[in-house]
């Protein structure tokens, strides 16, 4: 009867540990087939290309900048206006000021 006592206690311990396992590896299991997580949201399109004659871009304000030789001031103002980038900007201040010859 001595020995029962401790080989009953192993076995009991033995079970309860096998059963947290299992349990724990379920969970696990579980957090592998779950749905990946939504995506964020895309970003806006940017604005469409403006090309110069576009009324976006043919504004007397700017014309009168290029005039007055202020082309830094015109480019900033059609960056503001158009959303361009600085080298779009540019490139269509240049060619408006062409235009303008």
């Amino acid at each position: 009867m001595g020995a029962l006592i401790p080989f009953v206690l192993g076995l009991l311990i033995g079970v309860a540990l096998t059963l947290f396992l299992l349990r724990k590896r379920r969970e696990d299991r579980r957090d592998l087939t779950a749905p990946p997580p939504r995506a964020a949201p895309r970003p806006p399109a940017p604005p469409p290309m403006a090309r110069v004659g576009d009324a976006h871009i043919d504004d007397d304000e700017i014309r009168d900048l290029i005039r007055q030789n202020r082309k830094i001031e015109a480019i900033k103002r059609m960056r503001e206006r158009t959303g361009l980038g600085l080298a779009e900007a540019k490139d269509a201040v240049e060619a408006l000021e062409r235009q303008m010859r």
